[in-house]
Formats: structure tokens, sequence, C-alpha cells
């Protein structure tokens, strides 16, 4: 989409952002909300963001959660990301779906919310992603790690490594070696 053609989009959501009217259709919601995000234009990529979200478009609408909760943890609205993350994780999709719960898993971390990070770490490790499960279960280990409960630590890096994963079982493995 040319910049012209995604401005005149932005014009006409911005001017119509209080109608209950749908003004563009979700994929058009999707990219004015990184556009405009890219931009400073913070709340204007929420409202973007959030049509797409409400659309219930199977793809657009968890991919649009993603993005908003990544946006809003950027800009320090935690509230605000937890529930774009919450929304993504609960859609069900098996790619927006474990990475936001793995990032979930962080912005609890973030605001030591142990129980919370380790819950949402462990939706990630469900998953059975290829890639974010073996990475959660990184997260995971690092976390008991910091809580004070080596036996959790090593049970988590011992499935990292036992997932094989090119990058994560590597890391996990030295993890592994530095515990007491």
């Amino acid at each position: 989409m040319s910049q012209r053609t995604l401005s005149g989009f932005a014009k006409s959501f911005k001017r119509d952002r209080t109608t209950s009217q749908q003004v563009i259709d979700p994929q058009e919601a999707f990219r004015l909300g990184a556009s405009l995000g890219q931009q400073g234009d913070l709340e204007g990529a929420r409202s973007a963001y959030q049509q797409a979200i409400d659309s219930r478009d199977p793809e657009l609408a968890p991919a649009a959660g993603f993005h908003l909760g990544i946006l809003l943890g950027q800009h320090d609205d935690i509230d605000g990301a937890k529930e774009a993350y919450r929304q993504a994780g609960n859609s069900g999709h098996p790619e927006y779906g474990p990475a936001a719960a793995r990032n979930l898993g962080h912005l609890y971390k973030r605001q030591g919310r142990g129980r919370q990070a380790i819950a949402a770490y462990e939706a990630a490790v469900q998953s059975g992603h290829p890639d974010v499960a073996p990475w959660a279960m990184v997260y995971l280990g690092n976390l008991f790690r910091y809580l004070g409960n080596p036996a959790d630590a090593r049970a988590s890096y011992q499935n990292a490594v036992d997932s094989g994963h090119p990058k994560a079982a590597p890391q996990a493995a030295q993890h592994l070696a530095d515990l007491p």
C-alpha cells in the first residue's frame, strides 16, 4: 500500500474514529495501526489495531493484539499491553497465541509478579510451539532461578535441552552447568 493511500486511510480513520461504523477493513486497520505506531501516534495506532481486533478476523485480530501489546509495552502502558496480549493469547492462533503468552510472561516478570509470569510462560510451553515453547522453558528456568527455586529451574532448563532447539537448548545447557 502506498504512503499516499495509507495517509488517506489515516485521515478517514481519524475523522470517523468516534463513530460505531467500520471505516476500513481489518487488513487496512492493521496496516494503519502499524504505520501510525511507527509515526509515534500511539492513540491512532491503538484505535486502528483495536478495530482489527474487534473484527474477530482469525488472522488479523490476534496479529493486531500481539502488535498492539508490543507497542503499548514500549510506551510503558503495561496494563494495556497485558490486555492486548491476553486477547491475542486467548485467540487460539498457532503463532500469535504462544508468542503473546511468552510476552505476557515478560511483562509480569518485569512487574515482579512471579506467579503470573510462571503461568504465562507455562501457557507458552504448553502450546508446543517449536520456537516459542523451548524459549519459554529457558525463561521459566531463569525465573525459577531468580526466585530461589533451583529444582524447578533445573527441570525447566532440562526440558529446553531435551527440546533440541538449536539456540534455546545450548543456552539452557549452559544455565544447567551454572546451577549449584
